[in-house]
């Protein structure tokens, strides 16, 4: 792994200002979690975004959320930073080398590439100083569709059994549509999703507010949109989407619907009809978000089993890299997990979403 000089710093006034294309102009393409709406909605997680600026063989503009304790402040990059797999290394460094600088205070960083998970890698980022931690992030494992191809090409890639659902449903007139975003179609939404799981709603589902903000960021950073299902049995739509367009990838971030269908294969439909519009847009690769891990794909036990059953059939389960730890305080690193963590957790009453 390359160990070039690298130097870290904020962020100026006109970088913020500016902060999403500059994002989608770090070597990984940009990820929707190194973005100014991905720091709005994590503020109401008592998250306090950092904007950085990398500068080395690359130029990287990353966001930390960061989090403050007794024991000093954790920074954790979503996704990120966004710096190439092979500059981690020289990164760990400026990290360390700005401890009397930008990152004064900070005893430990959480980064997270959206590479592959194989012992190689994970073998580089431990001679670096990284630590393997938790995943996080709920496309660590997930189903990537290219979309690069033509239509025809990309449609032929799928499984059988998904090809004939679309067909099914295009045949006995499932409708979809690209709908407009508002208070209407969030409420819509949240309903829906509240239907999956014999009405147990989708796995470690979240308050209203906290989705009308996700949305909401999204829809006015330009990135947030919208699909509905009709079936024509049911009062309002069957079946819902909510995904992210940011940079190459198209995020399938939500999604709900009613269990007792009309026509089977509606949901299918619906991710198909937005593949092919996120393809016009210009998007490169579609993320189903959120499988089991790909060892774990056939345990009905699993959290994830039912939606992974659902996804696996648009292509095989991508394992990536969990997060990694880099530690520039070990003391107050062990203070912090050992002690205050558990403290915090107890007083938040609350799952905290980065440990």
């Amino acid at each position: 792994m390359a160990s070039t000089r690298w130097t870290l710093r904020d962020a100026t006034a006109a970088e913020i200002a500016d902060w999403d294309a500059l994002v989608l102009q770090n070597p990984d393409g940009g990820q929707w979690t190194q973005s100014a709406a991905y720091a709005t909605l994590k503020r109401t997680e008592r998250l306090h975004p950092r904007h950085l600026v990398l500068e080395g063989p690359e130029t990287v503009h990353a966001l930390a959320l960061e989090h403050r304790s007794l024991a000093g402040r954790f920074w954790y990059f979503a996704t990120g930073p966004g710096a190439s797999f092979e500059q981690l290394g020289g990164i760990a460094d400026a990290f360390r080398a700005a401890r009397d600088g930008a990152a004064k205070g900070v005893f430990a960083v959480k980064v997270e590439p959206f590479v592959v998970d194989t012992p190689e890698h994970r073998a580089v980022l431990k001679r670096t100083g990284y630590r393997a931690a938790n995943a996080i992030q709920q496309n660590t494992h997930t189903v990537l569709v290219d979309l690069t191809p033509d239509v025809e090409t990309i449609f032929a890639g799928f499984k059988k059994s998904l090809r004939n659902h679309i067909r099914y449903a295009e045949r006995n007139g499932y409708r979809v549509e690209k709908v407009e975003p508002g208070e209407d179609t969030y409420r819509t939404m949240h309903q829906l999703m509240q239907t999956v799981s014999g009405g147990k709603g989708v796995e470690g589902m979240k308050p209203y507010d906290y989705y009308r903000t996700l949305w909401s960021a999204a829809v006015a950073q330009g990135s947030g949109h919208f699909w509905f299902g009709y079936d024509g049995a049911h009062d309002g739509p069957q079946a819902s989407a909510f995904m992210i367009r940011f940079g190459r990838y198209a995020l399938a971030k939500d999604g709900g619907s009613v269990p007792d269908r009309a026509i089977r294969g509606g949901a299918h439909l619906i991710r198909w009809r937005a593949m092919q519009w996120f393809k016009e847009q210009g998007a490169e690769v579609y993320d189903a978000y959120a499988t089991p891990p790909s060892w774990l794909a056939d345990d009905p036990s699993h959290r994830l089993h039912g939606p992974g059953v659902f996804k696996r059939v648009f292509g095989p389960i991508v394992d990536h890299l969990p997060s990694h730890d880099l530690v520039l305080d070990a003391r107050r690193y062990r203070l912090f997990l050992r002690l205050l963590l558990p403290i915090e957790r107890r007083v938040r009453r609350r799952p905290f979403g980065i440990w």
